[in-house]
């Protein structure tokens, strides 16, 4: 394999785990199966029970034909208080508090069901390939998704001993009186090399409305499918 393969292999492996490792939550809080109590899971459409939650997500025919989706729906009706290990696993980040913006962050929310797609024809260096990722959860930490803005605009500069460096740039923080919160930002990852530098650009987003958090990721070269099927998504929580 010459040094540039190995490069980009590198710079994908590293969001790929550093995804894992920040989206695993470890549950401090309650578990209700089959969600047949009287009790609501949460305020607003936080109310509404997992199965119901994953419905208002993408299906397979919302992406491109030719792509691979796989969804994840946890049905145990969950809402609870849990905390993110966070850590970079000797990635060696600077700061280290910069971490989780490579992968979707905590927002102070308990994800209940995602989805995600993966164009094949993209680079088969990473197996497990996400190209759009989309999450809903219930909030429990109303100052979550404050702090996750706070993060990224510390972080718009920062560095990792293990793939190079990274530079953000936040796309969208509207707060309007009426409608969803939304955050959005471009995380350009570079890595130095032989004969060239190696650069790819991921995008987040986040959207918060009614006791809900929606949020997502879509990797180089898939920004407008990955905005259209968020913003439809979006519409379909806020009609719902």
């Amino acid at each position: 394999m010459s040094s540039r393969p190995r490069l980009i292999a590198a710079a994908l492996w590293a969001i790929t785990i550093a995804a894992v490792l920040i989206t695993f939550p470890a549950l401090l809080g309650t578990r209700r199966d089959g969600g047949g109590g009287s009790e609501p899971l949460g305020p607003g459409l936080a109310a509404l029970g997992d199965r119901q939650l994953a419905e208002l997500l993408p299906k397979q025919n919302d992406f491109p034909v030719s792509w691979i989706v796989k969804d994840t729906r946890e049905v145990s009706d969950t809402f609870g208080y849990f905390k993110y290990h966070v850590h970079d696993d000797g990635l060696g980040f600077n700061p280290s508090e910069c971490f989780p913006v490579i992968g979707v962050a905590s927002t102070g929310t308990f994800h209940v069901a995602e989805v995600a797609g993966h164009d094949p024809a993209d680079s088969g260096d990473v197996s497990d390939r996400q190209d759009i990722r989309l999450m809903v959860g219930r909030e429990f930490d109303p100052a979550g998704f404050d702090a996750l803005i706070s993060l990224v605009s510390r972080c718009s500069r920062f560095t990792s001993a293990a793939v190079g460096g990274y530079a953000v740039q936040v796309l969208e923080d509207s707060r309007p009186d009426a409608g969803p919160q939304r955050f959005r930002y471009s995380l350009t990852t570079t890595v130095s090399g032989e004969p060239a530098d190696v650069s790819r650009t991921d995008y987040y987003s986040y959207a918060r409305i009614s006791g809900l958090i929606l949020s997502g990721s879509g990797s180089t070269g898939h920004e407008q499918a990955f905005d259209g099927l968020f913003d439809s998504t979006l519409r379909r929580i806020a009609s719902r």
